[in-house]
């Protein structure tokens, strides 16, 4: 029997419960159960996660066990010298208590409430390794095996040394590609990684046919954050919690980009085709330097080159992405030039909008406000931005005119920004947050 109790749930928060419930039904869950009280809350899952969807405008994830006998795993914990950030009152009927990890993992412990249940099914720590192959054996047949509740660590022996005292026991341990442990209670599988690739809890999930299954969810509006090669994946939920999707045998790298892979946003003139950093990879890493300046909607060779610098140099860390869109012309199928999100803070929910039509033919037409308010509008209402930003010159008036008609709000001036040309120039600060946005619609 597990210490803390033989239920665990992923407490994840949520300002929309439906939309968040539409979006885990996607990736292979069902709901199991919901009510309102104390809160408004969904619980969902796949045959082995167990998802407690909580309403909550504050972003979080957390481990929560339900205890039959609280008082006494809390008497427990406090003598071995856990303290708990959180502890309910005399009058409580719900027992709430709320403890964090050096890193800053939360757990929390609640009484059992009655019909939970721990899901029975098996991940990838109760099948045998020959099983791991053969996709029938995967609960969730949309993401594949669930691995691991990742959690990225400073100092991995004092990490593990809090994570035994709440009952787990070390796995496996490894030093290569940098120190992490697989630790377990029984219930639950903890990743513990001493990485800067990742800066927050995540939900890991491995198949053997991982390739297959990153390309559906594409080709079903998914986007993902980042991925290396075809077979992995690293994907946000509409929370801004995040899914890591990862191959057993791991991908080619040889495969060409499909247009059905694509997310594709349609306006009235325009088809706004996604480029996300794996498929950046991808394009650039296999495909001719004609194919890829036409995939990508790039004005010529000039420019090609300077996105390979950008490859070589990174594309993205593990606090910033992007997300840009290739603007293609309906009536003639010719691409115009480009626009989207870049800087994307995921943790922070904010991102920087971008954008130019390279082709000067088709410059004053519309086409740019066209785009970016459908962009803007994905980005609040799909991406969940709290913030949108746009950096632009003082002289850059169409720019100016853009911002301003799409409802930007001049918040400042950032003296010195850019370096152009051997010139510093000032850029002015526009920001537009998703209640504005949505009040305005």
């Amino acid at each position: 029997m597990p210490f803390l109790g033989d239920i665990v749930a992923y407490t994840i928060t949520t300002p929309d419960l439906e939309r968040s419930l539409r979006f885990y039904e996607s990736v292979g869950f069902s709901e199991v159960m919901r009510a309102d009280w104390p809160f408004p809350w969904i619980q969902v899952s796949d045959g082995v996660v167990l998802i407690m969807l909580r309403k909550d405008p504050v972003p979080y994830m957390a481990l929560t066990y339900y205890v039959k006998d609280i008082n006494k795993v809390v008497k427990a914990l406090e003598k071995d010298g856990i303290k708990f950030l959180q502890k309910p009152g005399p009058k409580d009927q719900l027992k709430r208590y709320v403890l964090q990890s050096p890193d800053g993992a939360l757990v929390s412990l609640v009484n059992v409430i009655d019909g939970f249940r721990q899901p029975g099914g098996r991940g990838m720590m109760q099948l045998a390794q020959h099983e791991y192959n053969d996709p029938a054996n995967y609960h969730n047949r949309t993401m594949g095996m669930f691995g691991e509740y990742a959690q990225p660590v400073a100092d991995l022996g004092a990490s593990v040394a809090f994570w035994k005292k709440l009952g787990f026991e070390v796995v496996s341990e490894f030093a290569s590609p940098y120190p992490w442990a697989i630790l377990s209670d029984g219930v639950c599988v903890i990743g513990l990684h001493q990485t800067d690739h990742f800066s927050k809890p995540a939900l890991t999930y491995f198949a053997a046919d991982m390739a297959d299954r990153v390309a559906a969810l594409v080709a079903h509006g998914l986007v993902p954050l980042s991925g290396e090669g075809t077979g992995n994946a690293v994907f946000s939920t509409p929370e801004g919690q995040l899914l890591f999707l990862y191959s057993l045998g791991g991908g080619t790298g040889t495969e060409k980009p499909k247009e059905t892979e694509r997310l594709v946003i349609e306006t009235e003139r325009l088809l706004l085709k996604a480029v996300t950093p794996a498929l950046m990879r991808s394009v650039l890493s296999t495909m001719s330097d004609d194919d890829a300046i036409a995939f990508l909607g790039l004005s010529g060779p000039d420019e090609l080159n300077s996105e390979r610098k950008k490859l070589a140099g990174g594309l993205e860390t593990h606090r910033n992405t992007f997300l840009q869109f290739v603007l293609e012309v309906k009536a003639t199928g010719k691409n115009i030039g480009r626009g989207g999100f870049h800087n994307w803070a995921v943790q922070h929910a904010r991102a920087e909008v971008g954008y130019l039509i390279s082709d000067i033919s088709q410059r004053n037409m519309g086409y740019m406000k066209e785009a970016i308010a459908a962009i803007i509008n994905y980005g609040f209402t799909e991406l969940m931005l709290n913030r949108v930003e746009a950096l632009i010159g003082p002289d850059n008036e169409p720019s100016l005119r853009l911002a301003k008609g799409l409802g930007f709000v001049e918040e400042g001036r950032l003296r010195s920004h850019y370096f152009v040309d051997g010139v510093y120039h000032d850029s002015l600060v526009f920001g537009l947050l998703r209640s504005e946005y949505l009040a305005g619609k």
